[in-house]
C-alpha cells in the first residue's frame, strides 16, 4: 500500500467556507497506520500567534509610513489603511467616522440635548446660495426627513459667517435654545429634490434667525407645519425631559407639552406657577400604590383607598373599606374620624325635616311657633274689636211686652245688641283659636294638617269685615253732634237743682269749645260710652278731649280708681311719693310661698315684714303694662345680724333685671334674681325683646350689696 496514489481528484477550492471541517490523512513515521486531523485542528497550530513590535522592528514599515505621512503637517495624504487592531493615544476628525458598532466605557456623558424625533439627519453638503442641503446616507438607506419638517440644529464650527456664537447656555422654554460656543440654526424642508431617498432638500431659514445648515450637522426635525403625524417629538436636557404634541409651529406653546419630568421651574414662562424637580402630566393611569414620604396621603388604585391628611390642622379625609370619614382623623388610625355615613344619615333626617318644614301637608315646629304669635296678635284684635264694637255697634232697645214696657226697678227695661255682623265675628274668632290651639300642641312633633285648619284663614277674612263694618259705624257716629251722642248715653240720668242751697246734681256736666261745638272736658257718673277701662274702671273726669265720642283720649283722665294719665304737667311745689311697706294694699303675698309681688305700690319700704330664713322675697312684674313704671326700693341702712337680706326675682325667662354688673360683648345680660340690702335701688320697667314683655333696668343704685343671686 505505500506506493498506492489516487489520481484525478476534484478540486476543494470552492468548499473553503467549510475549511475547519475538512480531514486531512497524515502518516506518521511512529505509527503503524496513517492517521487523520480535521482543518480547524490543523489551522490552530499553524496559523501566527498575535504579537506587537516596534515600527523599526518591521521590514520596510518605517518607510512606509514615512510616504504616508507628512511630517511638517502631521497629516496623511491618501488613503490608510491598518489591517489588525490599532492602539493609539487620541483620535480627531474633521468629518465622518463610519463604524459597524460603537463601543463606550461604563459611564456615558452627553453635553447638549437628546432627541427623539420623526425625522433626523446628518448634513453632508450645503449650497447656501440657494439654500440647499444633501444628507449622508449610505448605499440603499432612505432619510428619515420630510416635506415641512420643521427642523433645528447645533454645531460648532469657526466657518458659520460673520455670526457670533453665544457666550452662555440659554433656554427660553418655547423652543430656544443655545449653547456657550455653538452655533443654532432653524429651516424648514420646503421641497424634496430626490424623493428616492429624500436625500437631497430645499430649505427656508426661521424668520429673524440668519444661521445655515453646515456640513457634518446633526439636524432633527421637531415638528412639521402639515402632517399632523408628525409633530410629536422628546427631548432630553441636563434638566428636565419634554413629551411634545402638536407642533405646528416653531413655538413650544403649553399646549403642545403633553408631559415634563425635572426641574419645572421653566414651565413659569407659559403661565404655570411649578417649582422644583416634579412631574407635568396631562393624565395619570395607575396601576398600584402613590403616597407621600411621610406615609400621611396616599392611594391605593388597586383597591380605590385615599387618606388626605393636614399635620398642622389634624384634619383629613379617609376612604377605606368602602367608608368615607373626615374631620379630625388619626393617619394611622382614619377608621376613627367622622363616619360619612352617619353624617349623611343626620343629612338625610335634615333634609327631611326641611321637606316636612316646607311641606303644605304637616305643620312644622317653626310654624308652630308662627301660629303662637298670630294666636296672641288674635286675641289682642279680639279684645280691641270689642272695644270698638260696645262703641259702635251697640244699639239699645226699650224692652216691650204686647203694647206695654217691662218695668225694673221703676225704670223701663232697656236691652242692648250688637250688630249681627259681630256675631259671624265671633264665630270664626272662636274657630281659629281653637284651630290653632290644635295644631300648636307640642306632641306630636308635626302636625298632619286637617280641613279645620282653614278657619285661620276664615278669621282674617270675618275680621276684614267686621273692621269696615265698625269703620262705617264710627263715620256715621262722628255725623252726630255731642249733645245727641250725650243725651243717648245719658238717657236715664236724672237732674236734681236744690235752688236753696245751690246744689246740682246730675249724671253729667261737661264744658265745650270756643266753637259752642264739640265737648273738650267734663265730668260723670256713671259710664261714657267707649270710655271705660278694664283695670282702672269708669272715667269719672276728662279734659283736653276732641269731642266727646274721644273722652277716652283726653290729655288728662281721671279714673274711679284714683288712676291718673295726664300728657304733660308742670308743679310749681313739690311732689311727694310716701314709701309703702310691702304688707300695706298694693302690694301682693302669697301666704303659701312667703313671697311678695309688686303691683300698684311702686315706693316700696322694707319694715317688718314677713320673712324665712332671713330672706324677704319680692318678685318683679314682667307684663308690658308696667312699661314706664319706677319702682323705688328703700332698705334701712342700719342693719342687725338677724336683718334679712332682700331678693328681687324675675321668675319669666323672657323678662329680666339689667345692671352694669352682667355684661357681654354686647351689652348687658339679664339675671334673674339679685340679692341686695341697706341702701336705695331704683329700677324702670322699659321694653323687652319679647312681645308682651318688660325688662326692669337699675337707674340709681346705693346699697351696701347688689349682687346677683343664685340658689
Amino acid at each position: 500500500m505505500n506506493e498506492i496514489r489516487i489520481q484525478e481528484l476534484a478540486s476543494a477550492a470552492g468548499q473553503m467556507e467549510h475549511f475547519d471541517e475538512f480531514e486531512f490523512i497524515v502518516d506518521v513515521p511512529q505509527a503503524e497506520a496513517s492517521m487523520k486531523i480535521r482543518g480547524k485542528e490543523l489551522q490552530e497550530r499553524v496559523a501566527p500567534k498575535a504579537h506587537t513590535h516596534p515600527i523599526a522592528q518591521v521590514q520596510g514599515l518605517q518607510s512606509a509610513l514615512d510616504e504616508k505621512l507628512n511630517r511638517s503637517g502631521g497629516s496623511i495624504q491618501g488613503d490608510f489603511s491598518v489591517e489588525g487592531n490599532a492602539y493609539m493615544r487620541n483620535l480627531r476628525l474633521e468629518e465622518f467616522l463610519d463604524v459597524p458598532e460603537f463601543r463606550y466605557n461604563r459611564v456615558e456623558t452627553t453635553v447638549g440635548d437628546k432627541w427623539s424625533a420623526p425625522g433626523a439627519g446628518v448634513v453632508l453638503a450645503v449650497d447656501k446660495d440657494h439654500c440647499r442641503l444633501s444628507l449622508k446616507l449610505e448605499p440603499g438607506e432612505v432619510a428619515s426627513l420630510r416635506r415641512d419638517d420643521l427642523c433645528m440644529g447645533i454645531f460648532k464650527n469657526s466657518t458659520v459667517g460673520n455670526f457670533t456664537e453665544p457666550t452662555e447656555d440659554s433656554d427660553d422654554s418655547k423652543g430656544i435654545r443655545t449653547f456657550a460656543g455653538f452655533t443654532t440654526c432653524y429651516f424648514r424642508l420646503v421641497e424634496c429634490l430626490d424623493e428616492q431617498t429624500f436625500g437631497e432638500w430645499r430649505y427656508e431659514l426661521r424668520e429673524g434667525f440668519a444661521y445655515h445648515p453646515t456640513e457634518m450637522m446633526n439636524i432633527v426635525a421637531i415638528g412639521n407645519a402639515t402632517d399632523t403625524s408628525r409633530q410629536a417629538s422628546h427631548y432630553t436636557t441636563r434638566t428636565y425631559d419634554r413629551y411634545l404634541v402638536g407642533m405646528n409651529t416653531w413655538t413650544i406653546g403649553v399646549e403642545n407639552i403633553a408631559a415634563q419630568f425635572g426641574d419645572l421651574a421653566n414651565l413659569a414662562a407659559h403661565g404655570l406657577d411649578m417649582r422644583g424637580y416634579s412631574a407635568y402630566l396631562k393624565n395619570v393611569y395607575l396601576q398600584g400604590y402613590i403616597s407621600d414620604v411621610l406615609g400621611d396621603n396616599w392611594f391605593d388604585s388597586r383597591t380605590g383607598d385615599v387618606q388626605l391628611y393636614n399635620r398642622t390642622s389634624g384634619c383629613g379625609i379617609s376612604f377605606k373599606g368602602g367608608v368615607l370619614r373626615f374631620g379630625r382623623i388619626d393617619p394611622l388610625r382614619p377608621e376613627e374620624g367622622t363616619d360619612l355615613d352617619a353624617l349623611q344619615a343626620e343629612l338625610d333626617s335634615a333634609r327631611d325635616t326641611l321637606a316636612k318644614i316646607n311641606s303644605d301637608e304637616v305643620v312644622s315646629p317653626v310654624e308652630k311657633s308662627f301660629l303662637k304669635e298670630r294666636l296672641h296678635d288674635i286675641r289682642s284684635e279680639y279684645e280691641q274689636l270689642l272695644l270698638d264694637a260696645d262703641t259702635y255697634l251697640v244699639r239699645e232697645y226699650r224692652r216691650v211686652t204686647a203694647t206695654a214696657g217691662r218695668i225694673a226697678n221703676s225704670q223701663l227695661r232697656i236691652i242692648r245688641k250688637k250688630d249681627a255682623a259681630w256675631d259671624d265675628y265671633v264665630n270664626a274668632y272662636i274657630l281659629a283659636v281653637t284651630a290653632i290651639e290644635k295644631y300648636t300642641r307640642s306632641t306630636p312633633e308635626y302636625i298632619t294638617i286637617e280641613p279645620d285648619f282653614q278657619d285661620i284663614a276664615a278669621y282674617y277674612e270675618a275680621r276684614a269685615i267686621i273692621v269696615k263694618t265698625i269703620r262705617a259705624a264710627s263715620e256715621e257716629q262722628e255725623q252726630q253732634s255731642d249733645l245727641e251722642y250725650l243725651r243717648d248715653n245719658f238717657r236715664d240720668a236724672t237732674t236734681e237743682i236744690d235752688g236753696q242751697s245751690g246744689v246740682v246734681l246730675s249724671g253729667f256736666v261737661g264744658v265745650k269749645d270756643e266753637n259752642n261745638a264739640r265737648v273738650v272736658a267734663g265730668m260723670a257718673g256713671s259710664a261714657i260710652s267707649g270710655t271705660v277701662d278694664e283695670k282702672h274702671g269708669k272715667l269719672m273726669l276728662f279734659a283736653g278731649a276732641d269731642g266727646i265720642q274721644n273722652a277716652g283720649t283726653a290729655k288728662t283722665r281721671i279714673y274711679e280708681d284714683g288712676h291718673i294719665e295726664m300728657a304733660t304737667g308742670v308743679f310749681s311745689g313739690h311732689i311727694r311719693f310716701p314709701f309703702k311697706t310691702l304688707r300695706e294694699e298694693g302690694t301682693r303675698y302669697n301666704t303659701a310661698t312667703r313671697k311678695y309681688t309688686v303691683d300698684r305700690n311702686m315706693n316700696l319700704q322694707t319694715i317688718g315684714e314677713q320673712y324665712q330664713d332671713y330672706k324677704i322675697w319680692i318678685n318683679l312684674p314682667t307684663s308690658n303694662e308696667y312699661i314706664g313704671n319706677v319702682l323705688t326700693l328703700y332698705d334701712t341702712p342700719v342693719r342687725t345680724r338677724s336683718s334679712p337680706d332682700i331678693i328681687l326675682a324675675v321668675d319669666d325667662v323672657e323678662s329680666g333685671i339689667l345692671s352694669s354688673i352682667k355684661q357681654n360683648d354686647f351689652g348687658f345680660d339679664r339675671m334673674q334674681r339679685v340679692k341686695c340690702y341697706a341702701g336705695i335701688l331704683q329700677l324702670v320697667a322699659v321694653p323687652g325683646i319679647y312681645a308682651g314683655k318688660c325688662w326692669w333696668l337699675v337707674t340709681y343704685l346705693q346699697m351696701c350689696c347688689f349682687e346677683e343671686y343664685t340658689e
